[in-house]
């Protein structure tokens, strides 16, 4: 196993009134016939709070400025992840849910890994959600995206299952794995 690195992050189901959920779409960054789907967000800077640091992904990511209170966070997943076999991240990821008008996002504040990772900004309907939901980074939000539109408050952050893949020396990269929301 390579070098540990532990990471808080802020992801953003961004819905618009469709109810359809903001991901970034890759095809083929990590190897040919790859594709996977990521939610806004990531890692939080030194001192940085999981709002901030939310507000301050979805606008790098999106050029959305989202004002006012994000609210509570809605659900929590925490796992390991790996992009090469010499750096394993040990991630506690929190996410907001938020509503916005349709947008078409702006790349300009992308990192220059996320614009050659990230081939498009898709929106998706949960049915479209569900067909992909194995693919999404780094868990999937099919279940949880059907519960948050009923109910966008929950009383407590919701558990959701870590899907995301790791570098295995024997295996090769893992696979996401379905799994259902572990609690309400």
């Amino acid at each position: 196993m390579g070098e540990l690195v532990r990471r808080r992050c802020a992801r953003v189901l961004l819905v618009d009134e469709a109810d359809r959920v903001l991901l970034f779409r890759s095809t083929d960054y990590m190897g040919p016939g790859v594709e996977y789907y990521v939610t806004p967000g990531g890692g939080l800077d030194a001192g940085e709070s999981l709002e901030a640091g939310a507000v301050r992904e979805v606008f790098e990511e999106t050029g959305l400025r989202l004002d006012g209170p994000l609210g509570p966070v809605v659900a929590e997943t925490a796992g390991t992840w790996s992009d090469s076999p010499d750096l394993v991240v040990a991630s506690q990821d929190a996410y907001f849910f938020v509503r916005t008008a349709h947008f078409a996002p702006v790349r300009d504040g992308l990192e220059a890994i996320e614009r050659e990772e990230f081939t498009e900004a898709v929106w998706l309907t949960v049915p479209e959600v569900t067909r992909i939901d194995a693919l999404v980074f780094p868990a999937g939000i099919a279940t949880l995206l059907t519960a948050l539109l009923d109910d966008p408050r929950p009383a407590a952050p919701l558990r959701i299952p870590w899907g995301a893949w790791t570098w295995d020396t024997d295996r090769g990269w893992t696979t996401t794995e379905r799994a259902p929301i572990l609690d309400r």
